[in-house]
């Protein structure tokens, strides 16, 4: 199940790089050969970049690519690296927290600003911060759990 969300985030993701790439090229060429671009296409691109950036986070947490420093707790005694990882997966969790709570409120306050060139509410790119977060919230639940149950 986990590997078809991978895939599935992946394509997503992909798809969402080629589609800036897609808008980009197209305004660039209706400006030097037709002397007018698209209204939106600027807009489009770095919200579309807004998620593709959260969305490739969530693809870094399913594959374990986040940034984790262990040169103390891979010389402590296994029981100690569990109590580490414990600890260290409870920061996760509460950062993950704040930003949903942060998230939401942000989505609130967003949802009333309506962007002039999609015409589309703010909040559409805000959400983006809290189904990233909720993401790897679980991500860090379930590898957590993997790892107090390898040995």
């Amino acid at each position: 199940m986990l590997r078809i969300f991978d895939k599935l985030l992946a394509f997503i993701t992909a798809s969402a790089m080629a589609a800036i790439v897609l808008v980009v090229f197209v305004n660039v060429a209706m400006r030097y050969i037709l002397n007018t671009g698209l209204t939106w296409s600027e807009e489009v691109a770095v919200n579309l970049f807004v998620w593709v950036i959260f969305l490739g986070a969530i693809l870094a947490g399913l594959e374990g690519l986040h940034i984790k420093v262990d040169m103390l707790t891979s010389k402590l005694p296994k029981k100690m690296q569990k109590v580490f990882l414990v600890v260290s997966s409870l920061c996760v969790l509460f950062a993950m927290g704040v930003l949903v709570v942060g998230g939401i409120d942000v989505v609130k306050v967003s949802h009333q600003n309506i962007s002039s060139a999609t015409e589309l509410p703010f909040s559409y790119i805000a959400v983006s911060v809290v189904v990233c977060a909720v993401c790897l919230a679980l991500i860090t639940v379930y590898q957590t759990v993997k790892e107090l149950r390898a040995d």
